[in-house]
């Protein structure tokens, strides 16, 4: 095997055949001839390497992290850890040194900061690679953290802020709360998916598609404003709703709760409390995952109130009136 360079608009790629007779095509990302063929060089003997000893023998970090993107993996924070990490073979990283390059990375960052951007996104990689056959799988301990209570609110809520939102963020956030569905899929809703009151989402956070219902009054709302460039709601991006959301709860008086705690929050609370079950709860809402809701919504004290009221009508029925006492 011996690649060559080949000069494509002055920039240098390696052409040629692999060990495993596979055709190699790949950039040198130079225009100049020494470091070309230095980098021709370098390629040539590390396809060697992979073809004598194997893919974990050789490959880095950076190269799985490349090749994770290139499948179609989540870039965000990627990059970083890569860097991080540059130059080690991907079969030798351990844990603790993910959770150092994590610490090192982001210095002043809060323990959820680390877990989401730096141990996440670097045990994803690895594990990829594990799915690829180039180095073993890996369990990273996340940094504790303790999660920050949320708060469940009723529509007295947005009432209050309803003087100090333009409109259709009012709606949005009524749409929100009645839906329990994510801010954007709100953002991204186009008009020719609402059916009255039935909505249609083609594409959820979890991958698959999924049905709401609004109330009558909402349904009402959102017919109410008018479409721009197909879209529901004007907004492109979260930010712009967060930003304006703030501002209005500082004139209102009342906590900044974000769009989450009185939308998807504030719906699977209000279902929970009203006896509905955690299946049901997940079907309504979009939650892929029961377990999700049953750690954050169902509260052994309340269920077995629940059930003590349920049981106990049953019992009440059975009872000769006589006995009753």
């Amino acid at each position: 095997m011996r690649l060559q360079i080949k000069w494509i608009e002055g920039w240098a790629y390696a052409h040629g055949t692999g060990p495993d007779g596979k055709r190699i095509r790949r950039a040198l990302r130079t225009r100049d001839p020494a470091r070309a063929e230095e980098a021709r060089a370098a390629l040539e003997a590390k396809l060697w390497k992979i073809g004598l000893y194997g893919a974990d023998h050789v490959l880095t970090f950076e190269e799985c992290a490349l090749a994770y993107v290139k499948d179609g993996g989540e870039t965000r924070f990627v990059l970083a850890m890569a860097r991080r990490l540059a130059g080690k073979r991907l079969k030798d990283i351990t844990p603790a040194e993910i959770r150092e390059a994590a610490r090192l990375e982001y210095p002043d960052a809060s323990n959820a900061t680390l877990n989401r951007q730096g141990i996440t996104p670097a045990r994803a990689v690895i594990n990829f690679g594990h799915q690829q056959g180039w180095c073993p799988a890996i369990r990273v301990k996340a940094f504790p953290t303790q999660k920050p209570k949320r708060q469940a609110v009723d529509a007295r809520y947005l009432d209050k802020l309803r003087p100090h939102l333009p409109h259709p963020l009012y709606v949005m956030m009524m749409f929100l709360h009645v839906t329990g569905r994510r801010v954007s899929d709100a953002i991204h809703l186009t008009a020719d998916r609402v059916d009255g009151d039935r909505v249609i989402f083609e594409t959820t956070k979890n991958g698959e598609p999924a049905v709401a219902y609004m109330t009558p009054e909402v349904a009402a709302m959102v017919a109410g404003i008018a479409p721009e460039a197909g879209k529901v709601f004007p907004y492109a991006h979260r930010s712009s709703v967060y930003a304006t959301l703030r501002r209005a709860c500082g004139k209102a008086g009342v906590p900044y709760l974000g769009t989450h705690q009185p939308g998807r929050h504030s719906f699977a609370t209000t279902l929970s409390k009203a006896g509905f079950s955690t299946k049901a709860i997940a079907d309504a809402g979009g939650w892929k995952s029961v377990r999700l809701v049953a750690e954050v919504y169902e509260h052994p004290e309340e269920v077995g109130q629940r059930a003590a009221k349920v049981i106990g009508k049953r019992l009440a029925k059975r009872i000769p009136k006589d006995r009753k006492a």
